[in-house]
């Protein structure tokens, strides 16, 4: 992190009246952002050691996360789309004793010291002195998350290969879609484009289109910022992929590298949003392992596959599952053991021709009463790739066995329709009924678009399900 912040003290002298950073409210020139930063970390050198962001987004959790983070603190982000219970449980378990936030009100009578992001700005950055760490929770709508330690040697590695990857420079502008509370963004929209001396914009409407909200808050967003480089999840840009092909909304020429991730994205998905100008490229990675371990690369994408691995990764594949070491892995979950040298990620790859495919959760492998393994993640990408399909779940039906699919539709579709893109796969794994639902269905999707698995089972075991046609059978009536 040194390297980001010797940047950003280049920056706030070379160009000091650069724009560094947008939100909805306003703007920061880096020689503001600087004497914010420094401000904030005078202010936070007396704050326990462990303190909470309360903060959705935007500038002021910019700062409040570079402040922590120079004062040599252990930050933990509390995700705004998180359960009171969760954020509860996050609260109670990492001990913090403070809390940044923009609304003290919420925390009026509670035990935590209260600061605000805003602060005096300060002299010249001090140099940073190393030690800080982050505490990332992984998302989830039940149960409780698990507090991942990510450190200096985490992130140092990371950026450097990331940075290799982009190749960002001063000329881009960054639009940030993903919520800041996320590790990934907090790498793409934070420390990448202060590395690169490159403007980062913040549009809540276009994150709240990734939350299931109106799409046309990150078609509105796309167009005023016209930006370099973005973040997607699979789902928002399938329906990204919709609107451009049903409403004729326009893709920015600006454009020149869309990362999308989080969950699977079918090959049919990104051949369409290139076919539509989105330069797409999938990659693959997890919180454990510092957010990314491999990345397809300008010119040399290849749909189905997630890309060449990090340079600074070593991927084994162990058993059929993607196993990670290198500087990247974290410190460890928050209360547990150190990691091992080596992270089992519990997602089943292969290497092909010298990139990762990724092909499911190996918790997630479904067994038949007929004893044939299926991996979800299959035939869900297959509906997935219809842009009125924001993301889809394959269950197991108790106690008949039968194989039920769950679609969240973005946009009207029938069961005839839902087989007619399962239509070529074996029987075995052909779903036999169907049940629609919409983005607004009770923890079923995480903000990434993937579905909570658990919650799928509960629903298909407690909701009467439509049958799904075999197209085989009907193509041979029809003739």
């Amino acid at each position: 992190m040194r390297r980001v912040f010797d940047a950003l003290t280049r920056h706030a002298s070379a160009h000091p009246d650069a724009t560094a950073f947008r939100d909805d409210t306003g703007a920061v020139t880096w020689h503001d952002l600087s004497g914010r930063v420094a401000g904030l970390a005078q202010r936070l050198e007396a704050a326990p050691r462990t303190v909470a962001i309360a903060v959705p987004g935007g500038i002021d959790y910019v700062v409040a996360d570079l402040a922590l983070t120079l004062a040599g603190k252990r930050q933990v982000p509390l995700p705004f789309f998180f359960s009171p219970g969760q954020t509860d449980h996050i609260l109670q378990e990492c001990d913090a004793e403070a809390v940044i936030t923009t609304d003290s009100d919420v925390f009026a009578g509670s035990p935590f010291q209260v600061i605000s992001p805003q602060a005096a700005p300060a002299g010249p950055l001090p140099a940073y002195p190393g030690g800080a760490e982050r505490v990332i929770y992984t998302s989830g709508s039940s149960g409780h998350p698990k507090g991942v330690i990510i450190g200096d040697r985490q992130l140092d590695a990371s950026l450097a290969a990331l940075s290799d990857v982009i190749g960002a420079g001063p000329r881009d502008r960054h639009l940030s879609v993903l919520p800041l509370p996320q590790l990934l963004e907090q790498i793409c929209g934070i420390f990448l484009p202060i590395l690169a001396g490159a403007e980062c914009v913040m549009r809540f409407d276009a994150t709240r289109a990734l939350l299931g909200g109106p799409i046309e808050g990150l078609i509105r967003a796309m167009d005023q910022c016209q930006p370099t480089t973005s973040l997607l999840a699979p789902g928002l840009l399938g329906r990204w992929v919709a609107a451009i092909e049903h409403a004729g909304s326009s893709v920015p020429s600006s454009l020149r590298f869309v990362a999308v991730g989080g969950a699977a994205s079918s090959p049919a998905l990104v051949r369409a949003a290139e076919a539509a100008g989105i330069p797409v490229h999938e990659g693959y990675g997890l919180s454990e392992c510092c957010s990314v371990v491999a990345m397809n690369r300008p010119g040399r994408n290849v749909p189905g596959t997630v890309g060449p691995v990090l340079a600074c990764s070593d991927v084994q594949i162990v058993d059929g599952e993607i196993t990670v070491a290198g500087p990247t892995v974290m410190e460890g979950y928050l209360g547990g053991a150190p990691a091992p040298t080596r992270w089992h990620t519990g997602d089943l790859g292969r290497i092909e021709d010298g990139r990762l495919v990724v092909e499911g959760r190996k918790d997630a492998l479904l067994v038949t009463p007929a004893g044939r393994n299926i991996s979800p993640e299959w035939i869900e990408a297959r509906v997935n790739a219809d842009p009125r399909v924001m993301s889809s779940a394959l269950c197991l039906r108790d106690p008949d066995g039968v194989l039920v699919l769950i679609a969240v539709l973005a946009a009207p579709m029938s069961a005839q329709e839902i087989a007619a893109r399962l239509r070529d796969l074996p029987g075995y794994a052909r779903p036999e009924a169907v049940i629609f639902t919409d983005p607004s269905e009770p923890g079923l999707l995480f903000p990434a678009g993937t579905p909570d698995r658990r919650v799928a089972a509960a629903i298909v075991n407690g909701r009467a399900a439509e049958p799904l046609p075999n197209p085989l059978q009907t193509e041979r009536l029809a003739s």
